[in-house]
């Protein structure tokens, strides 16, 4: 064709010129692209999934009654999404963002349930501890010099904290005493492997390959 049909512009593409169909590869971006699609992909779906939600929830119940849970849900993990591609190279920025702006979440969401006990005495000092741990792993695994299956170990072992405060919390909020009991079973349990799996990896004195190690 000697004209475009859309825009009326003469076309100068002769017949003989091969068309160059422009692919598509993912891997050919930029690490910063990539995390930029994976933003706007996170941001459109969650999005959408509070808007769905909430509208679903007008329509049959006529208020916003169980949707506040998705939109608390969606909103928090669009700011921790947020700041893993924008801070992710910043851990402690990272993680004090992400605590504040949990909480305040928590807050807003025990506040429109007309109270604020579940927040104060439970959601935040659970988050506390989790943050923390997180922080505490990061330090471990980022100071190892021989990653292997120690890492495994570590995380693990942040399990089994996460165990321990997570009980301790309940049972201080519920019994207002620390009555400590299927934690304890935990944290014998991941003790035990996670030393195994230490004793191989300083063992072996060396890097192990976790594909050879697992058989995959």
């Amino acid at each position: 064709m000697n004209y475009c049909p859309l825009c009326g512009q003469k076309s100068n593409i002769s017949l003989e010129e091969p068309i160059k169909e422009e692919t598509y590869d993912f891997q050919e971006l930029s690490n910063v692209q990539k995390r930029k699609i994976f933003w706007d992909l996170s941001l459109i779906i969650l999005i959408a999934g509070m808007l769905t939600s909430t509208v679903i929830d007008l329509i049959i119940n006529k208020n916003i009654t169980w949707s506040k849970y998705t939109i608390t849900v969606c909103l928090s993990l669009v700011i921790h999404i947020s700041l893993v591609i924008f801070l992710h190279a910043r851990i402690i920025p990272l993680l004090l963002s992400g605590f504040t702006a949990t909480s305040l979440l928590m807050v807003l969401l025990d506040w429109m349930n007309k109270s604020l006990d579940w927040s104060l005495t439970l959601g935040i000092p659970l988050l506390l501890s989790l943050y923390l741990i997180i922080f505490v792993l990061f330090v471990a695994l980022k100071r190892s010099r021989q990653k292997g299956v120690n890492l495994i170990a570590y995380v693990l072992l942040a399990v089994a904290a996460m165990g321990i405060c997570t009980e301790g919390i309940i049972a201080l909020h519920v019994h207002q005493n620390l009555i400590l009991h299927w934690s304890l079973i935990l944290l014998v349990c991941i003790v035990a492997v996670s030393a195994i799996l230490l004793f191989i990896h300083y063992r072996l004195k060396k890097a192990t390959d976790l594909r050879r190690f697992f058989h995959i």
